[in-house]
């Protein structure tokens, strides 16, 4: 502190205003004058070119003008340097608080920061990967749910498909002399659906990693149990329906049987061949019929699938929980060896310096030019490339 107070005595201004302009005005004066011989002596060389007393003149010239820089220097150099002790201590005291400088204590708690912004963007990271993969385990277990409840339905669809054909197989088996016992076969087939197929119901599908075949056991039983009404009253439904479409018509193909029996050949192959054509286009109604049902069905699962993951990618967009410091990240670059410095060559090379003219790659690389120079001047070894060449630098001493 008592530096400072030194400082800013009001004398030492006072020395500064009443020094300054003399000091300012022998620098001139000798510099002009300098400046005047020199010159005279370039004119010289110019008219007549380089001899050897000028060539003498000159390095006389040059030491002078070395001694006069001198002398300007040792002239100004007590106001200089008070200047640039005033500017010394302003700096200082900047410096105590910048942000910018090392070790300051807007620094340490830059650092300090900049460690918790790292360690909350870390722990939101985890949380939000966290976060994802229990979304993404929660959504591979309700398209299993789906997948098993659609493979469920496909082997129930099967099962009433082969009950329904079953009954159309009796009935085109009927003859006159098979009526009874045919008849009989159909009127007394149950519409119940079997006990035993929904006890032995399993899925067929290959679950997903991650999934144990415990949850597939639950899910399957989760799902029977809410489809079981569904599956006994559509098949009691569409068995029943067919058996009222067989038996309804019974009577009038046995009344057809009988008329076959009875006529003539072309006659009986008449009546069988309109038989046979209004069998097949009732069979082929509603065969229609049950495809169309069966597509609504395929339909309603694939929307549901759709929905699904549709859910699942919206609900993946975790939302940032609590307080999350303001930070820039950036990447840096941290080089585990030294090789990895002519990977970053290479990389800048490619992107920016084939581009640069010599002048300017002589800037960016003048220390590892002054390295190779060294190595010519004092070891004599050189760089053997086509693009490089040593040139004599002759200089006068």
């Amino acid at each position: 502190m008592s530096q400072e107070l030194t400082i800013v005595k009001q004398e030492n201004i006072s020395t500064i205003v009443s020094a300054a302009p003399k000091l300012f005005q022998d620098n001139r004066m000798s510099c002009q004058r300098c400046v005047s011989a020199g010159e005279a002596l370039l004119k010289a060389i110019s008219d007549t070119g380089m001899t050897d007393e000028l060539d003498q003149q000159a390095a006389i010239f040059i030491e002078k003008a070395r001694k006069t820089v001198k002398k300007m220097n040792e002239r100004r150099s007590p106001v200089t340097k008070l200047f640039d002790d005033i500017r010394r201590e302003f700096t200082a005291l900047e410096n105590v608080i910048d942000p910018a400088k090392s070790d300051t204590i807007p620094d340490k708690l830059q650092i300090l920061r900049n460690r918790y912004a790292a360690k909350k963007r870390a722990e939101e990271e985890e949380r939000r990967r966290n976060e994802i993969a229990r979304q993404q385990a929660e959504q591979v277990r309700r398209q299993l749910i789906q997948d098993i409840e659609v493979d469920f339905n496909v082997q129930f669809n099967n099962l009433l498909n082969g009950a329904i054909n079953y009954l159309i197989e009796l009935d085109n088996s009927l003859t006159l002399d098979n009526y009874q016992e045919v008849s009989e076969k159909i009127k007394n087939h149950s519409v119940q659906l079997p006990v035993d197929w929904l006890l032995n119901l399993h899925t067929v599908i290959l679950f997903p990693a991650g999934i144990t075949a415990e949850e597939v056991r639950k899910a399957e039983t989760d799902i029977k149990e809410r489809l079981k009404k569904k599956f006994e009253d559509m098949y009691a439904s569409e068995i029943q329906d067919n058996k009222n479409y067989i038996i309804d018509r019974m009577f009038s193909k046995k009344n057809n049987l009988e008329r076959i029996a009875k006529a003539n050949v072309d006659e009986a192959s008449r009546i069988k061949a309109e038989m046979e054509e209004r069998q097949r286009k009732d069979a082929s109604l509603r065969e229609e019929e049950r495809q169309r049902k069966e597509a609504e069905e395929k339909a309603k699962a694939e929307m549901e699938r759709k929905n699904n993951e549709l859910e699942g990618l919206f609900s993946a967009q975790a939302v940032q929980v609590g307080y999350q410091p303001k930070a820039k990240v950036s990447q840096k670059i941290n080089l585990l060896n030294p090789e990895g410095i002519i990977a970053i060559f290479s990389m800048w090379w490619s992107k920016e310096g084939n581009t640069l003219s010599v002048e300017e790659l002589c800037k960016i690389f003048r220390r590892q030019i002054t390295f190779c120079e060294k190595l010519a001047n004092k070891e004599d070894t050189y760089i053997e490339d086509e693009s490089v060449e040593y040139v004599d630098n002759v200089k006068a001493i």
